[in-house]
C-alpha cells in the first residue's frame, strides 16, 4: 500500500476533480450542488452544497466502480451540524483510468475498514409494535439503505408476540450472523439476551455482537451509547452497527422465586417502576410519557416499604466521580480482549450470593435497610431514556449494579429538583439522594400489589434479587464506552 495521501484525479461533470483521502478524512471539492447524486434516506437533505467537503474515515461505508466509468462514494455524514442525524449521501465521479481507480478503491477502503469486516451480514429483528409503532418506517425508510450502501446483508424478520425475540435467539444459528440488530425499543434486546443465555451452547452464543437501532419509546442502549444528542438518531446508531467493534457488557443476573433471567438496562421498585409501567396508557406521547407521569407521582409524595439489602463497593458519590474519570482515561478494551465469566472451565454462571430465596450471608458484607422509599433503582446504562440519566457512573464492563435510592420525605420543592437533575445526571449529588456502586442488591416489597420493572418489562411484585457478572454480552461501538454522562 502506498502511504497517504491517497490521490485520484476524477471528473465531475465538466470539471476536474483532485480526491484526497489523508487517513482521517476524504477531501474533495463540490463545483456543482445539481451535479451531486444524492440520496436522501436519513433527513429531508437538500442539494449537496458546493466547495470543500470533508468526510470523515468513520462516515465512509463503501466505493464503488460501475461499468460506465463512474465512480461512487457512499457515506454516512451530519451534514448540518454535528448534532444532526447523520444521513446517507452519494458521491458521484466519472474516473479517467479504471486501473488507478481501483487500485484507489482498494487503498482507502482496506484503510476505511482496517481491523474490522466489511459487508457484514446482520439477524435484524424488527417489532413493529414497538413505541409508537414507527419501527417499520424507520427500516424501510431510514435503516435499510445505510446497510445496502456500506455492502451489508441481513436476514429480516418482523417479530409478532411477546417472546418472539427470545424464540428467535434461542433457535438462531449464530454461526451464520456477525451480529444481531434490533430494531425497536430495549425489550426486543432483553428477550434476545435471555435467549441467547438459555441456549446449550450459551458458552459461544453470548459472545455474538447485538446491536441496537432506537425504535422504541425508550431506547436506553442507543442513549447510552451515543449520549443525549444522538440517541434517538437512526443513521448515527446504523453507523455504529456497520463501523462498530465489539464492545464488552456486564449483565445482571435477576432471581426471583424460581426463576432466573438476564436484565441489561435496569431494575426497578418504586416510583421508576410505577412510571415505566403504569404510563402504558400514555405510550401514544411517545418518550414525554415517563416525564408526565414521575412528575404525577412526585407530586403524590407517594412511598413504597420494603426491605432493601445491599453489598456496597463504593457510596462516596465524589470517590465514584473520581472513579468514573480515572477509568473514561484508561484505553478502551474490546471484547475479544478480555476473558469474561463464561469458557471452557465456568460453563454456567454462577451467584456468588446466591438466590433471593437463600439467607442472607453477614460474611459477604450485606446491609439491610427496612423503609419507605420513593424508588430503589439498579441499573447497567447511564440513560434510561431520552433526558433521563438516572445512573450517569454506570460503566459497561465495571462488574458492579449502580443503586439509586430516593428516600421517602423529599418534598415537593426536592423532589423538582431531583426530577431536573435526572436531565443532566446532576441530581445524584443532591443531599438527599443515595448513588452506590453494589455488587448486589435484593428487594424485598411490603405490600401485597405494586410494579417491579427489569428493562421495562413486568416482572411479578415479589422479592428479587439482582448481581452483577463481567462483560457476559457485547454491543457493537464505535467508541468502545458509554457516551460522557458524568462531570469531570
Amino acid at each position: 500500500m502506498s502511504s497517504f495521501p491517497f490521490i485520484l484525479q476524477v471528473n465531475k461533470g465538466h470539471c476536474q476533480l483532485e480526491l484526497k483521502y489523508t487517513g482521517q478524512s476524504l477531501e474533495f471539492d463540490i463545483p456543482d450542488a445539481e451535479e451531486s447524486k444524492q440520496s436522501a434516506s436519513c433527513l429531508p437533505c437538500g442539494p449537496t452544497p458546493s466547495g470543500l467537503r470533508s468526510i470523515k474515515t468513520v462516515e465512509i461505508l463503501n466505493i464503488t466502480i460501475e461499468q460506465e466509468h463512474s465512480l461512487i462514494i457512499s457515506a454516512c455524514t451530519s451534514r448540518h451540524g454535528p448534532k444532526k442525524e447523520a444521513g446517507l449521501e452519494l458521491f458521484e465521479f466519472q474516473i479517467k483510468d479504471r486501473a488507478l481507480a481501483t487500485e484507489w478503491q482498494f487503498n482507502v477502503l482496506v484503510h476505511v475498514y482496517k481491523g474490522l469486516k466489511r459487508g457484514r451480514h446482520f439477524k435484524v429483528l424488527v417489532n413493529p409494535f414497538g413505541g409508537q409503532g414507527h419501527a417499520k418506517r424507520i427500516w424501510e425508510h431510514t435503516a435499510e439503505p445505510l446497510f445496502k450502501a456500506a455492502a451489508c446483508t441481513y436476514d429480516l424478520t418482523y417479530t409478532t408476540h411477546r417472546y418472539h425475540a427470545k424464540e428467535i435467539a434461542k433457535d438462531l444459528d449464530i454461526k451464520a450472523y456477525d451480529a444481531i440488530v434490533s430494531v425497536s425499543g430495549d425489550g426486543v434486546l432483553h428477550e434476545v439476551i435471555n435467549g441467547l443465555m438459555e441456549r446449550p451452547d450459551a458458552i459461544v452464543a453470548h459472545k455474538l455482537p447485538l446491536g441496537a437501532i432506537p425504535g422504541g419509546s425508550g431506547n436506553a442502549l442507543s442513549f447510552s451509547l451515543l449520549g443525549e444528542d444522538h440517541g434517538s438518531h437512526v443513521g448515527n446508531a446504523v453507523l455504529g452497527i456497520i463501523k462498530g467493534r465489539a464492545m464488552p457488557v456486564d449483565l445482571c443476573s435477576v432471581t426471583q422465586g424460581d426463576n432466573r433471567f438476564f436484565s441489561f438496562v435496569l431494575q426497578s421498585f418504586g416510583l421508576i417502576a410505577d412510571v415505566d409501567l403504569g404510563s402504558e396508557h400514555l405510550r401514544w406521547m411517545g418518550e414525554a410519557r415517563f416525564t408526565v407521569s414521575a412528575l404525577s407521582k412526585l407530586m403524590s409524595q407517594v412511598t413504597y416499604p420494603c426491605e432493601l439489602a445491599y453489598i456496597p463497593e463504593e457510596t462516596s458519590i465524589e470517590k465514584i466521580r473520581t472513579q468514573y474519570n480515572e477509568r473514561r482515561r484508561q484505553p478502551v478494551v474490546w471484547a475479544d480482549q478480555t476473558h469474561d465469566e463464561l469458557d471452557g472451565n465456568h460453563p454456567t454462571i454462577v451467584d456468588r450470593y446466591g438466590r433471593v430465596t437463600d439467607p442472607i450471608k453477614e460474611s459477604d458484607g450485606w446491609i439491610v435497610e427496612k423503609d419507605h422509599f420513593a424508588t430503589v433503582v439498579g441499573a447497567k446504562l447511564p440513560w434510561i431514556s431520552k433526558g433521563s440519566v438516572s445512573h450517569p457512573a454506570a460503566q459497561p464492563n465495571d462488574g458492579l449494579v449502580d443503586l439509586l435510592v430516593f428516600p421517602k420525605g423529599l418534598g415537593r420543592v426536592a423532589g423538582l429538583k431531583i426530577m431536573v437533575g435526572v436531565e443532566t445526571g446532576e441530581h445524584v449529588y443532591n443531599e438527599k439522594v443515595r448513588y452506590m456502586k453494589v455488587k448486589a442488591f435484593r428487594v424485598t416489597p411490603q405490600e401485597r400489589t405494586g410494579y417491579v420493572s427489569m428493562d421495562g418489562e413486568h416482572t411479578p411484585y415479589v422479592p428479587y434479587q439482582v448481581e452483577a457478572h463481567r462483560e457476559l454480552i457485547s454491543v457493537l461501538s464505535i467508541e468502545g464506552r458509554y457516551a460522557r454522562s458524568m462531570k469531570e
